[in-house]
């Protein structure tokens, strides 16, 4: 009853162990070639992952010749960053809500820092793009915070630079929106998850169970789902005025049914 925003806590080990095993090496990749393929991102490409979770897609960047940075509120999931995939082979150290650094002889380090997407810890026109995916911008509720998180994603980004945002999209999951789900995870663990959806808001709240063995534990959270036209009116708000919408990892077209919504906005002026 503190006021303390749902998502400051939610994503610790517990969400890494529930959620590691949903995103198989095959698929980042799969998503890391779409990525470099949208933006066109050359060897030494300044990157911004953010927020980053625990580097699945900054690690294979770095592998990729990128000159990756993460960032991402959850100390918990920075500390599993690059080891997570077994790509990298890194230690990653935070220093507060500084930047660490994940050594690797292999390729450019990957470098994390603790921050939230509203304020970045870093100077104007740093990089040369800004990723946002996962559904990452849904998390704050308000439309004002997803403008700020959006004008900073903008700011650090270099005339000519682009922003990646990825995200799933009301038409899609109303479709098929579940009341009640459930789900095992490979180490035996079943997960119960029960929603529900405000039509007015837009906002679906989740309660979600475990249990593995004798352990047993729960979570909730609470996520704004967009329709593709508020999530263009929000780049808009934010200062993007040159978007390109895809569906899929492989640049196919946007249309309402498609599972994802991918958008890249670019930065036009200086």
């Amino acid at each position: 009853m503190s006021g303390t925003p749902w998502w400051r806590t939610y994503f610790d080990d517990r969400y890494f162990e529930m959620h590691d095993p949903l995103f198989s090496e095959e698929r980042s990749r799969r998503e890391v070639a779409g990525m470099r393929e949208l933006l066109g991102l050359p060897v030494g490409a300044r990157v911004l992952d953010a927020p980053c979770g625990w580097g699945r897609h900054c690690a294979l960047l770095a592998e990729a010749g990128c000159d990756v940075v993460g960032a991402d509120i959850s100390v918990a999931l920075l500390r599993r960053a690059d080891t997570a995939q077994g790509v990298g082979g890194g230690e990653v150290e935070l220093k507060g809500e500084g930047v660490g650094v994940g050594e690797s002889a292999d390729f450019i380090p990957t470098r994390y820092a603790a921050a939230d997407i509203r304020f970045l810890p870093f100077a104007n026109a740093s990089f040369d793009a800004v990723l946002n995916v996962f559904t990452s911008l849904g998390l704050f509720l308000s439309d004002a915070d997803d403008i700020a998180a959006l004008r900073e994603a903008r700011r650090v980004l270099v005339p000519g630079g682009a922003l990646l945002l990825e995200s799933m999209h009301r038409d899609d999951v109303i479709a098929s929106y579940a009341e009640r789900d459930r789900w095992s995870l490979p180490d035996g663990t079943e997960v119960r998850v029960r929603r529900r959806f405000d039509p007015v808001t837009g906002v679906s709240r989740e309660r979600l169970r475990w249990r593995r063995g004798d352990e047993t534990g729960r979570k909730s959270h609470t996520l704004r789902l967009r329709s593709a036209t508020e999530i263009d009116a929000l780049l808009r708000a934010a200062g993007f005025d040159d978007m390109t919408y895809c569906g899929d990892w492989d640049g196919s077209p946007f249309h309402y049914q498609a599972e994802s919504l991918i958008a890249v906005a670019r930065v036009t002026d200086d």
